[in-house]
């Protein structure tokens, strides 16, 4: 068997002895049934509806059902593509059970190509399955065999519940797992490989090589000297928490396209019956409300308060948009829920305190208008400040004796904000 071919940060199938020069569009995917360019061939289309992200797609009954030999693919970076010796739709798209032999085609954006008998598959292969994955949110790669060699299965941690054993008892690489690489785990991941599927056991755990976003250092084990040799049963991976954590509010200013239609309006009507002018002051929008969700991207569960300012204005100007402050207060905690993000949704208040002049011996109709717009779609990026007890990859060490590692929290924020309220007053001199 050939080995596997280390293509930064990724360990990738063997390559064709020959290279190909034939075309190989974007998102495509060519089964050749020999070890040649010139043998029948299927071409599977990512661009096609035919093959949609995430769902299983089979090519049984055609003439490369279990008789691909050599493969040309060329996807996008992020793009990773499992071809199976068995199609199962599974629950989720990256659950390999009862799949068989799988090979993963990791797009880089060029063109690739694999050699499935120097890999260990060839002859099987019937259908698979294609998804846009994180890999910035770290991954891992198990292999049959020592030094990196053999089939593999890359996993992104992304895509499974955090702090929950994750079974491979019906993967094609339970109890035959022998060497790992990890550069990709980022700071503060621990990843755990434990010999029975309940996640009890026997175990290894290694944590993360590189500083958050890098991937220039390699991180590999043979499980041959650690006593988990073909023992793997399943995987699961955990964070370590900070005794710290500090993530500053931040304000960015947005122009809001008013939402033709949507408005709240408000009449306050009354009598000045006294000699003087009178200040009215009143409070319009009472229990009125828009919402603002927002999407909080980080290793920890971070929620993120969305506040609006709005300020009252006299009279009604000719607008078409909205001048919105928007400002995100953070708070940061450790999780057990699965994904590195948060969705959280804010009302926004409407209600607010106006003030006008009455002339005397007179009466008035004030007419409040709250405008809607709807919140272009916004990014406020911010660094974190997490202080841990144990020096972690990229971090630093502070007086204290804590280590200060800065990892970004970025939250994105779409809804409705409020705009100033526009007050327009009449008023009647009294008969």
């Amino acid at each position: 068997m050939g080995s596997n071919v280390c293509q930064q940060p990724f360990y990738v199938p063997p390559r064709t002895s020959t290279p190909y020069t034939g075309t190989c569009k974007p998102g495509q995917i060519i089964l050749f049934k020999d070890n040649n360019w010139n043998s029948t061939s299927l071409t599977i289309d990512t661009n096609s509806s035919q093959y949609p992200s995430g769902h299983f797609f089979s090519f049984s009954g055609t003439s490369l059902q279990d008789k691909a030999t050599w493969i040309v693919f060329n996807l996008p970076e992020n793009v990773v593509c499992t071809l199976c010796n068995n199609v199962v739709p599974n629950a989720v798209p990256y659950d390999f059970s009862n799949s068989g032999v799988c090979v993963d085609l990791i797009g880089n954006g060029k063109i690739q190509t694999i050699d499935l008998a120097a890999y260990g598959a060839n002859d099987c292969l019937s259908g698979g399955i294609w998804r846009a994955v994180k890999s910035n949110q770290g991954w891992f790669q198990l292999f049959s065999d020592t030094v990196e060699r053999g089939t593999f299965a890359t996993i992104f941690l992304s895509e499974w519940p955090i702090s929950k054993p994750i079974s491979i008892s019906n993967w094609w690489l339970q109890d035959k797992v022998s060497s790992i690489s990890y550069p990709c785990l980022t700071p503060p991941q621990l990843l755990k490989l434990s010999d029975r599927s309940d996640g009890g056991g026997q175990s290894i755990t290694v944590g993360a090589s590189n500083a958050f976003g890098t991937s220039n250092k390699p991180a590999v084990l043979d499980l041959t000297n650690s006593g988990m040799n073909d023992k793997v049963s399943s995987f699961s991976y955990s964070l370590i928490s900070p005794v710290k954590t500090v993530v500053s509010s931040t304000t960015v200013d947005v122009t809001s396209p008013i939402i033709p239609g949507q408005a709240y309006v408000q009449t306050i009507k009354g009598t000045n019956a006294s000699t003087e002018v009178v200040t009215i002051t009143d409070t319009v929008a009472v229990g009125k409300s828009v919402e603002i969700s927002n999407t909080a991207t980080q290793q920890y569960e971070t929620t993120a308060s969305i506040s609006a300012t709005v300020t009252s204005t006299v009279g009604i100007p000719d607008v078409s948009s909205i001048q919105t402050s928007l400002t995100t207060s953070f708070s940061v905690t450790s999780t057990t829920s699965s994904s590195q993000t948060t969705t959280n949704t804010n009302k926004v208040d409407l209600q607010q305190q106006i003030v006008f002049n009455v002339p005397a011996q007179s009466s008035y109709s004030a007419i409040a208008t709250i405008s809607i717009g709807q919140l272009p779609p916004t990014t406020v990026t911010q660094d974190g400040l997490f202080y841990y007890d144990q020096n972690l990859p990229g971090s630093i060490k502070q007086n204290d004796g804590t280590y200060l590692l800065t990892s970004p929290v970025t939250v994105n924020i779409t809804g409705e904000v409020g705009s100033s309220v526009h007050v327009d007053v009449k008023s009647t001199p009294l008969t």
